[in-house]
């Protein structure tokens, strides 16, 4: 009787034994949560994900660990780890239009410590985000992730064109975590320059040695586009130099700081005009001292950016006529002209570091964010 019974004991173990080591396989091998179908709550133009989601994650990753210590260490071993509260590891995906952009340090160019970036692909089990670039994308998503995702993993969807000129991808709804692009209503806003106060013994600025009137360099030209129009009305009352593709005078990367700041006044006309599409268009005259003569959105909204004496809006007057005569005017009377410069006694200009920036506060952002969200329905939000 004895013998039997210590027969059943050992066969009970055996079997809860077995059953654990089961489930814990199940747990580990099972495929992760369906990155395209996670239930999400409607929350202003994006979403957070629901509890199941959370709640999947959580109990994958608990069960069992205490009775079968030893086993589940092991197991660990080959599990993606998770986030670390030391530093936080960014991988970029696919890099911006194919550039060879160095991944310098976060803390040198940005002062944002705890962010590793990089972009080899091995990582991706380790890494606590991955940037992918909207224009990389594939139509086809060909080019995505094919492991499961980990299920503290951050994917970033990145984009600095304007609605007008990015593709709408099928298959991108519930697809993202967080969002990057130049609008004050993504997730990580970057926009394309900004500005910043100066020091008290910083606030000196002579203005660069003027010798053109009104300039304008463009590569891509379309007669449908509102800045083609508006320089053909503007062309009949003022001279206006042109140059770029568009006009077969090619201006080379280091030919274009000296041009531009050469100028009075340059042209920063967008290609498409969309809330808070402000680009290095404006930005970059700004720097190399020009004054801007801006189309694109509202005076207001470039108000948000940069201050109201340091720019021209084509909207502050009725015709193409009425801004030509005041440019000339300007052209004309030298202390009206430096007004427009004022503002640097209070502030500096600067872009933005296209490719790193967007990702360096990527990084920063899910490191002081570990809370879980989704984008599910980004065609809308972006596109509308």
């Amino acid at each position: 009787m004895m013998e039997s019974q210590r027969w059943c004991q050992h066969i009970l173990i055996a079997a809860v034994f077995l059953s654990c080591v089961f489930a814990i396989f199940y747990m580990y091998y099972s495929p992760t949560i369906n990155r395209l179908h996670c239930p999400a709550l409607q929350v202003s133009k994006h979403n957070v994900c629901a509890d199941a989601c959370i709640n999947h994650s959580q109990i994958r990753n608990n069960t069992c660990a205490v009775n079968l210590t030893v086993l589940n260490n092991q197991l660990k071993e080959a599990k993606p780890s998770s986030p670390s509260q030391s530093e936080t590891l960014l991988l970029i995906w696919m890099r911006p239009f194919g550039q060879n952009i160095a991944w310098e340090s976060c803390s040198s160019q940005f002062q944002i410590e705890g962010c590793q970036l990089t972009d080899d692909r091995n990582l991706f089990n380790t890494a606590h985000g991955i940037l992918f670039h909207h224009r990389d994308i594939h139509q086809d998503l060909s080019n995505m992730p094919t492991l499961p995702r980990p299920y503290f993993q951050k994917w970033v969807w990145m984009n600095m064109e304007s609605p007008s000129n990015s593709g709408l991808i099928p298959g991108l709804n519930a697809l993202f975590n967080l969002t990057t692009s130049y609008r004050r209503d993504s997730d990580i806003t970057v926009p394309y320059g900004q500005t910043s106060e100066r020091s008290a013994d910083d606030r000196t600025y002579q203005i660069p040695q003027k010798e053109k009137f009104i300039c304008w360099i463009v590569s891509n030209w379309n007669p449908d586009h509102e800045r083609s129009k508006y320089y053909e009305k503007l062309k009949e009352h003022v001279s206006v130099e042109t140059f770029g593709k568009s006009f077969n005078r090619y201006v080379s990367d280091g030919d274009y700081p000296k041009l531009v700041s050469i100028c009075k006044f340059y042209l920063s006309f967008e290609n498409s005009i969309h809330e808070d599409y402000i680009t290095e268009k404006l930005f970059n005259p700004m720097t190399l001292g020009t004054v801007p003569v801006v189309l694109g959105p509202s005076r207001k909204n470039y108000e948000r950016f940069i201050p109201a004496d340091s720019f021209i809006h084509v909207d502050d007057f009725k015709t193409a006529g009425e801004l030509a005569e005041h440019l000339k005017v300007l052209h004309q009377n030298t202390d009206m002209y430096v007004k427009y410069f004022g503002w640097r006694e209070r502030h500096a200009v600067r872009g933005t570091l296209f490719g790193l920036e967007q990702a360096c506060r990527s990084c920063d952002h899910i490191r002081r964010n570990r809370n879980y969200r989704t984008v599910n329905d980004l065609n809308t939000w972006y596109w509308g």
